[in-house]
C-alpha cells in the first residue's frame, strides 16, 4: 500500500500536477478536492477516489492513450538497467494493494540503460 503524503516526481523535477491548470480545467472540483485531501495524507479520501480514478485510467488505456516504462534495477545501486516502454491495455482498482494497478503485455521498445524518465530515449518511429 502506498504511503500517504505529497506527490514524489522521484528525479522527473516537474512541477506539482495538482497544481496544473490542466487537471483543473478538466477535473471536478469535487475530485480536484479529494486528491488534495489524499496528497495531505486523508486516508479516507484515499478509499473514495480509487473506483474512479482505476475508471478514468482505465478509459484513458483503453483508447490508446497510456504507456509506461519499467525501468530495470542496474547491476549496481547507482545505474539503472533497461528500460521497457509499454503500452497499458488496462487499468483495475485492485482493493488488496489499495491502488490503481495499469496493465500492459506490449512492448513498444527496449532500451539499454543507464536511462532515467527525466531524459528520455528518443522514439524511433517517430517522423
Amino acid at each position: 500500500m502506498s504511503k500517504p503524503g505529497n506527490v514524489n516526481h522521484d528525479d522527473t523535477h516537474q512541477a506539482d500536477p495538482l497544481d496544473s491548470p490542466d487537471l483543473a480545467k478538466h477535473l471536478s472540483e469535487a475530485l480536484l478536492g479529494l486528491l488534495r485531501r489524499i496528497d495531505d495524507g486523508d486516508e479516507a479520501a484515499r478509499t473514495e477516489v480509487l473506483p474512479a480514478a482505476a475508471a478514468i485510467v482505465d478509459a484513458f488505456a483503453a483508447v490508446g492513450l497510456l504507456e509506461f516504462a519499467y525501468l530495470a534495477p542496474g547491476e549496481d545501486e547507482e545505474e539503472d538497467g533497461p528500460i521497457a516502454w509499454m503500452e497499458a491495455s488496462e487499468a483495475i482498482f485492485d482493493k488488496e494493494r489499495d491502488a490503481v494497478v495499469i496493465a500492459g503485455s506490449e512492448i513498444l521498445e527496449v532500451f539499454e540503460g543507464p536511462i532515467t524518465l527525466e531524459d528520455p530515449p528518443d522514439h524511433e518511429n517517430e517522423e
